[in-house]
């Protein structure tokens, strides 16, 4: 694997983007183009894709709303076509640790089922993290509170820098949004809006900018 920066979206799912969506919310339509806007980065610089995808089982209400979303089998649970990159491998819910051998040089994304919002609970995402050399995350999607904050924190307690995407993330009018960018900020997180990200000059390896922006995130 020969790359430096990987792209990170937690729940970019129809129940949080689209507009009959069960957690639709105002600020959707803006932050589903500022996410389409990564992904088209992502593929026109053949940038890695990690992806996760809640499911929740019928019966539960999913831990982002207090509706029912993400639930198996409906229309809300399925992923934004625009964030769905060929070639993808899904790995499912099974949680195990084996892997096929350097993902990456075969396919674009990689894509993780869950049942709750830590990306870090699913051993085959923390085995791959494990095996990867040093990058920068740079994350988007929707649940600042909880899949996101808990994917930037983890990142960074294991080494990694972290970008967050500020107008391509979703809150969900959750009450804990605030406190969850502090810790992020706490972290060393680094705070961009996506067209800072998408600028050749600004994060196109190998180039100074891009150097300099990495050091940051990698900051303790």
């Amino acid at each position: 694997m020969n790359f430096d920066l990987i792209l990170l979206d937690i729940e970019a799912q129809r129940d949080f983007f689209v507009s009959r969506g069960a957690c639709y919310t105002s600020e959707a339509p803006q932050t589903r183009f500022n996410l389409y806007a990564l992904f088209h980065w992502a593929r026109q610089n053949d940038q890695p894709i990690m992806s996760t995808v809640l499911r929740v089982p019928p019966g539960r209400l999913g831990p982002l709303a207090d509706v029912p979303h993400c639930i198996e089998g409906t229309s809300g649970e399925k992923k934004l076509a625009g964030t769905v990159v060929r070639p993808y491998l899904n790995l499912g819910l099974q949680n195990t640790t084996d892997l096929p051998d350097n993902l990456f040089e075969h396919y674009r994304q990689v894509i993780f089922e869950k049942r709750n919002t830590d990306i870090f609970l699913h051993a085959r995402a923390e085995r791959l993290l494990t095996e990867l050399p040093e990058v920068s995350f740079i994350l988007c999607g929707a649940g600042i509170a909880h899949g996101i904050v808990q994917a930037a924190v983890g990142l960074r307690m294991r080494g990694f820098g972290v970008v967050l995407a500020t107008d391509a993330v979703l809150g969900l009018n959750d009450p804990q949004v605030e406190m969850a960018y502090s810790r992020m900020s706490a972290k060393g997180v680094l705070f961009l809006k996506t067209r800072e990200i998408i600028k050749p000059h600004r994060l196109a390896p190998p180039g100074p900018a891009f150097r300099a922006i990495s050091a940051v995130g990698h900051g303790k």
